[in-house]
Formats: C-alpha cells, structure tokens, sequence
C-alpha cells in the first residue's frame, strides 16, 4: 500500500522553520558583524585619540627640552662671565701691587748695582739677578729689600758667597723674595 502523508503541513512547518532558523543565523551573523565592526571602530579611535595626545606629549616634551638645553647654555655662559669677572677683578686688585711693587724696586736698589733680570713667578715670587762693584753692596741692597713695603723675604741664593765677574771687580749676585703687599690692600 501506498503512503499517503495526511499531514503535509508538518513538512511545510519544517521548511518554514529552516528558511527562518537560516534567516535568523544569517541576521545573526550580519549583527555580530556590525557589532564586531562597531566595536572596531571604536577602539580605532580611541587608539588614534590616544595617539594624538602621546604625539601632543611628545612636541610638548620636546619643547621642554629645548628649553632646558638653552637654560644649561645660559648657565655655562653665566658661569663663563664670572669666571671672566673674577680674572679681572684679580687683575684690577692686583694691579695697585704691580705699580707699588715696581716703585719699591726703584726705590731700593742702591748705587754701585746693575739689575740684568727680574722675573716674577705665580704673581708672589721674585728671582733678582745682577752685578754689585762690591759685596757691601749687595747686602744693603739686600736689608733694604726686606725693609721695603711690598718685597719681603728677600734672601742671596746659596751660601751668601758672592761670585767675582770676570776679574772686574764686579761680583754676580742672585737674589730670592715675595711680594708681600699690605693686609689692607689684600681686603680692598
């Protein structure tokens, strides 16, 4: 005997719910997509807003640094320019010496010596070379260097013998002082 399906509307709800089960899946998948989209394009631009505030941070930074290089230049300069004044303050407060110490030199240096070199060395020690016609000489020439304002210390290198120049009765002297200026100078 034949089938005979009494009941086809059964099969027909069976296609009707796989056609809507399909629709269903399909939106589905197209709203998970726009979602996953959404969600996408979200988080792009809150990357890119972020991005934009790190670069924002980044010239601001950059800026700051700039600013600190010329700040340490400034102070490399300031410290240059004292340096500078501090040299020439020495040199103005030095200088009054120098005048005073050449006129004490002028001063006490008898007749009968011939200087042939005074050199300086470290602006405070004086090495005196030169020829006495006698050895009294030399020994005034001597207490009157230890007596004068600015020179002190003032003492014969070696064993005080003097040396006898080429028979000409003239003697060669060497002499070792200070420059010594005043306690009040020394403040000023």
């Amino acid at each position: 005997m034949r089938r005979i399906n009494l009941l086809p509307w059964r099969e027909e709800r069976r296609e009707k719910r796989q056609k809507d089960f399909q629709i269903h899946l399909g939106l589905t998948v197209i709203l998970a997509g726009v979602v996953a989209a959404g969600i996408h394009f979200y988080m792009d631009s809150k990357i890119n807003h972020q991005n934009q505030r790190n670069a924002y941070l980044k010239g601001v930074i950059n800026d700051l640094d700039r600013q600190i290089q010329t700040i340490d230049d400034l102070r490399d300069k300031k410290a240059e320019l004292v340096a500078r004044m501090r040299v020439i303050e020495d040199l103005q407060s030095t200088r009054p010496t120098v005048v005073h110490f050449t006129r004490s030199m002028v001063e006490t240096l008898p007749d009968g010596i011939q200087l042939t070199e005074l050199s300086v060395n470290n602006d405070e020690h004086i090495s005196i070379h030169g020829y006495a016609d006698a050895q009294a000489r030399v020994a005034d020439y001597l207490r009157a260097l230890n007596r004068a304002e600015y020179v002190g210390q003032a003492s014969l290198v070696g064993s005080g013998i003097l040396a006898e120049a080429n028979g000409a009765g003239r003697y060669a002297f060497t002499i070792n002082a200070r420059i010594t200026p005043p306690d009040n100078e020394q403040d000023e």
